[in-house]
């Protein structure tokens, strides 16, 4: 009787600590406001209409998925990399994007400012350093003071989030919620998705609207992303309609339509695939990707060329008065991240009058 009684008070000092720290997590959870406001200034920069725009959009998977990783949310058993192995990926990929300097803006996504599982290198201001020709402005999608998954290596404290670097100062930037999410308790402790959009002068008196997107991933029956799509397809549209030049970009986590999944020896991940409705925006709009290379691959294993998933998540969308000049996806084999980078060119139409979409 006395084992059991021991056993019976164990149980309930679990629960109790267990839920503990469900009501701790909840109290400490992040809640965003639908819109918040992350820089404004009456000294911003005026660009011209006649000058290209150019744009480097990379998941970086938090220095932490290069091609020796697999990740518990992809099905896989890790979480991180050795702390030597982050320190090189971290490495690399600051040198490959200080190559590409020239470049006027770039978008990242999962940027860790401090969390655990990169070992608490603050990659923001890393970045920051080696681009000082660029502003940073930075949006959290990702702040729990504790993730106690996967089990036996928990991810612990995670501060991430999306990063736009730009050369010309914006007159303002916001970090706009995506609308869904998934229910308590799974909420507390997963990612409060988000796209984040700087706004700069124009010489033609309009108004360019640059949005760095993160959507989410992990959706089983697809609600979430396809609220989301909704949400930002109506974002999209009113800025356009109000007289804006509107270029997004990022990694959406669902393909683009028209997409051919075809990319030779490597097989494609039809596994989570979802696509993007071709009737969700106007004509006239673009989805610009490179279809010659695959953006991301299945976190499921390490990756091995020929064996491992790819897919094509990763693109920008053009609103109709903006000119696609060039797009390429930059083959890194996955060596540090599992996203490979895009970059884009584009050339903003200088109209008198924008058509109005109904």
């Amino acid at each position: 009787m006395k084992v059991l009684k021991y056993i019976g008070l164990l149980i309930l000092g679990f629960i109790l600590l267990f839920g503990s720290f469900l009501v701790y997590a909840t109290i400490n959870d992040y809640t965003p406001q639908s819109c918040e406001g992350i820089f404004k200034t009456e000294k911003s920069d005026t660009l011209q209409v006649s000058d290209d725009i150019s744009i480097l959009s990379w998941n970086i998977g938090y220095a932490g998925l290069d091609r020796e990783m697999d990740f518990f949310y992809d099905g896989g058993t890790k979480m991180q990399p050795s702390e030597e192995q982050t320190n090189i990926n971290i490495k690399k990929i600051a040198e490959f994007i200080q190559s590409n300097d020239s470049l006027n803006f770039i978008f990242l996504q999962e940027v860790d400012k401090n969390a655990k599982r990169s070992y608490g290198i603050d990659q923001v201001a890393l970045l920051d350093q080696v681009l000082p020709n660029h502003k940073t402005y930075f949006a959290y999608n990702y702040n729990v003071p504790y993730v106690p998954l996967p089990v036996y290596a928990p991810m612990g404290h995670v501060e991430s989030g999306i990063n736009t670097l730009s050369k010309r100062v914006p007159f303002q930037s916001e970090r706009h919620s995506f609308p869904y999410n998934f229910s308590w308790p799974q909420k507390v402790f997963l990612l409060d998705r988000c796209f984040l959009v700087n706004y700069y002068l124009l010489d033609n008196g309009k108004y360019l609207a640059l949005i760095n997107t993160h959507n989410s991933a992990f959706d089983d029956n697809g609600e979430i992303r396809k609220a989301e799509l909704i949400m930002f397809r109506d974002f999209l549209l009113n800025e356009y309609n109000a007289g804006n030049y509107v270029i997004s970009g990022g990694d959406f986590n669902q393909s683009p339509p028209r997409l051919n999944t075809d990319f030779g020896e490597e097989p494609f991940d039809f596994d989570d695939y979802i696509s993007i409705p071709d009737t969700l925006l106007p004509q006239g709009w673009n989805y610009v990707f490179d279809n010659s290379i695959p953006s991301n691959r299945r976190v499921i294993d390490a990756y091995h060329y020929g064996e491992t998933k790819v897919t094509l998540i990763d693109f920008f969308i053009t609103s109709p008065n903006v000119e696609v000049k060039n797009i390429k996806c930059i083959n890194l084999g996955f060596e540090n991240s599992d996203h490979n980078p895009i970059i884009g060119t584009f050339a903003l139409k200088n109209d008198s009058i924008n058509e109005i979409q109904k």
